[in-house]
């Protein structure tokens, strides 16, 4: 099954790209990230172009970002669990413009068994 349609990644904040994002009559609904230089600073979801035209005009997102990346979700039902794994793959320092951590609508949680780690030398080693 594909989950995502069309993307962008990393387009430079302009009108120009942010009018080229598909519309909501277009299917353009999805997840978006906000940038600060490479540095992921917002993670949202909705109708993209038109979220991402409101942070443009944002007094508190405005000016905190600088590049975006953006993908149409084929199936809009999961929009939110795929929001909601990017929320939970990056820190939440990379991440400071959201305020939520995002939960999955209907998967259970396995808790681990142990939570000690395997230790590791971090050693670069050379192939023979």
């Amino acid at each position: 099954m594909q989950v995502v349609t069309r993307y962008g990644t990393m387009w430079a904040r302009n009108r120009k790209n942010i009018q080229r994002i598909p519309g909501s009559s277009e299917g353009g609904r999805g997840v978006y990230v906000l940038f600060d230089g490479s540095m992921p600073v917002y993670v949202g979801k909705g109708n993209i172009r038109q979220r991402i035209r409101g942070h443009r005009r944002s007094k508190s997102k405005g000016q905190m970002w600088d590049r975006f990346s953006w993908y149409v979700v084929a199936d809009p039902k999961m929009m939110h669990d795929v929001e909601v794994l990017m929320l939970r793959v990056l820190p939440r320092y990379l991440r400071a413009l959201t305020k939520q951590e995002g939960h999955f609508l209907k998967a259970v949680r396995v808790a681990e068994l142990d939570n000690r780690a395997e230790p590791i030398s971090r050693k670069f080693s050379q192939a023979d």
